[in-house]
C-alpha cells in the first residue's frame, strides 16, 4: 500500500473561502482582519481529525494568531492527564481562487516533533487540495501533495529544506498540472489527480501524536509560523 497523506483541513474547512496577501497587516475585526489589503479571517474549533488520535485533541484559536508587519500563527500543546491538548491556529483567506500562482515566504521558529504547519488550498470535501506541508519530526521536508476528491491525490516528499530557515514557496496550479517552487527552484510536478474546483487559501499549525506523520506531541514549547508575504497571480 502506499502512503496515503492526511488531507490537512478535512470536513471543517467546509464553506470557507480565499483571497492573496503580503508584508502589511492591521486587524479589522475579532475574526477578520487585513493582510497585504485582501481580508482573511481567523478560524476556530477542531483541528484536522487525523491528527486527533493517541490522546491528542486538536484545537484552533483565534487567540494563537497575530497580525503585524508579519502573520504570526502559534501552536503550543499541554499534557492534561492522558490527553495531548494541542492548541493550533489557522487563518483563510474570503476569496476563492482558480487556477494561477500562489506565492508565500514563512519560517517555523522552535521546530519539533508534533507539529504540522501549512500553506494551502482547500475546497470542501477536497474537491480541491492542494498543500505544501511541513512535520515538526522531519525538520528538512516539505510535503506536496494534491487532490481531487477523497480518494484521488498524488504525494512527492522532498528534503534539503531546513524549516528554521525563511523559504520562498510557490505553487503553480493549472488545468493539467501542479508545481511546487521553493527558494525558485522547481522540485515537484504533478500531472495526476489536479482538481478544477475553486478553493480558499489557508495558513494553519496544528498538533499531532503519532510516530509517523508529524511524530510525537511535544510539550513546554510554543511554535510559530511567521509569514511574511503572500501573492496570487491568475
Amino acid at each position: 500500500m502506499p502512503f496515503v497523506p492526511p488531507h490537512n483541513a478535512g470536513d471543517e474547512a467546509d464553506g470557507r473561502s480565499s483571497a492573496s496577501a503580503s508584508p502589511r497587516a492591521s486587524v479589522v475585526g475579532p475574526s477578520q482582519f487585513n493582510f497585504g489589503g485582501y481580508t482573511w479571517q481567523t478560524h476556530s474549533g477542531s483541528a484536522p481529525r487525523v491528527g486527533n488520535i493517541n490522546g491528542n485533541v486538536g484545537t484552533f484559536h483565534p487567540s494563537n494568531v497575530s497580525v503585524g508587519s508579519q502573520l504570526v500563527l502559534s501552536l503550543r500543546q499541554t499534557r492534561q492527564g492522558s490527553q495531548i491538548l494541542s492548541s493550533g491556529s489557522e487563518v483563510g483567506t474570503k476569496q476563492t481562487f482558480t487556477y494561477g500562482t500562489f506565492e508565500f515566504t514563512s519560517r517555523i521558529a522552535n521546530v519539533a516533533s508534533g507539529s504540522v504547519s501549512s500553506g494551502f488550498l482547500y475546497a470542501p470535501n477536497s474537491a480541491t487540495e492542494i498543500d505544501m506541508e511541513q512535520v515538526g519530526n522531519k525538520a528538512s521536508a516539505v510535503d506536496c501533495t494534491n487532490w481531487k476528491g477523497v480518494s484521488n491525490f498524488q504525494d512527492t516528499e522532498i528534503t534539503g529544506y531546513n524549516q528554521g530557515n525563511s523559504h520562498n514557496f510557490r505553487i503553480v496550479w493549472r488545468s493539467s498540472y501542479v508545481d511546487w517552487y521553493v527558494d525558485g527552484k522547481l522540485v515537484v510536478h504533478h500531472t495526476r489527480a489536479v482538481p478544477s474546483a475553486p478553493a480558499p487559501f489557508l495558513f494553519n499549525m496544528w498538533g499531532t501524536n503519532k510516530s509517523t506523520w508529524g511524530g510525537a506531541a511535544t510539550t513546554g514549547i510554543t511554535r510559530y509560523m511567521y509569514i511574511s508575504n503572500f501573492k496570487y497571480t491568475h
